[in-house]
């Protein structure tokens, strides 16, 4: 043993292994649907509760369209139109919309457009949409759970645990590592976030358009937070997959082992 400042660190052949790529990865899908799950049917509950005022856009979304007709002004009837429900393969809807093609892509106007509806099938104000969320729920969740035992429902049925680094028989991470842990984990989805929660909020309650329109550093700001997101998962995932810690461990003196030879 090596002291740190009070606390041990384990000589590496104490160590059970480190988990491999393929089992973290299994754990994280697993642990992204336990966190979807019931933010799907709270979500599905308010927008049935608010006639379609509340909605949520997902990452792991199932949507169904069928032909429609919409009689308006002549830019409505400008666009070919289908009427598609947003759910989780078609449990729980979470969004209503009218999607229109236009019909001449010579004309100038935007090729596809959506516009939110009620339950009985009419334009209303844009909805609430509280896919943003989805990301931070996630990381509150791993926080406390890594805190209680080191092991997220995705890590349990997968065998892994998350150790302090220098306190190797400790249950569970000191609040400090778990937030830093989680901080620098979901540092690169921040600025996705952010902006999902400001078109959100910008869009909401507005009137329906067939047009939306959007700024230039608003689209651009789009593009470069989820340009972040894939640079970043595949910093986190080739680290992993090449044997060495992720930045979160790293930073925050954290390692990722199986349970297998060690308790």
């Amino acid at each position: 043993m090596t002291d740190y400042g009070g606390l041990e660190h384990a000589d590496e052949g104490t160590w059970p292994s480190l988990a491999g790529f393929w089992r973290r990865l299994f754990a994280s899908l697993i642990d992204y649907l336990v966190v979807l799950m019931p933010l799907y049917s709270l979500v599905a509950g308010l927008f049935l509760l608010t006639d379609g005022g509340v909605k949520g856009h997902f990452w792991f979304n199932s949507q169904m369209c069928r032909s429609a007709t919409v009689h308006g002004n002549p830019t409505v009837e400008a666009y070919d139109w289908q009427m598609c429900s947003t759910s989780f393969f078609g449990f729980f809807p979470v969004a209503e919309m009218a999607v229109g093609k236009a019909k001449d892509t010579r004309s100038g106007m935007s090729p596809a457009v959506s516009i939110d509806l009620n339950s009985k099938g009419n334009f209303r104000p844009t909805a609430l949409d509280l896919g943003f969320l989805e990301l931070p729920i996630l990381a509150i969740y791993l926080l406390v759970m890594e805190i209680v035992s080191g092991q997220s429902v995705g890590k349990l049925a997968l065998s892994i645990v998350v150790r302090d680094e220098y306190d190797w028989n400790r249950i569970g991470l000191s609040l400090q590592k778990a937030a830093c842990r989680g901080v620098i984990k979901f540092l690169g989805f921040v600025p996705v976030t952010l902006s999902g929660a400001w078109f959100a909020f910008q869009a909401w309650r507005g009137i329906p358009e067939p047009v939306p329109s959007y700024s230039r550093v608003e689209i651009v700001c789009a593009f470069v937070a989820f340009a972040l997101v894939l640079i970043w998962l595949l910093w986190i995932w080739f680290s992993i997959a090449w044997g060495n810690g992720p930045i979160h461990d790293r930073v925050a003196g954290t390692t990722v082992r199986t349970r297998e030879t060690h308790e």
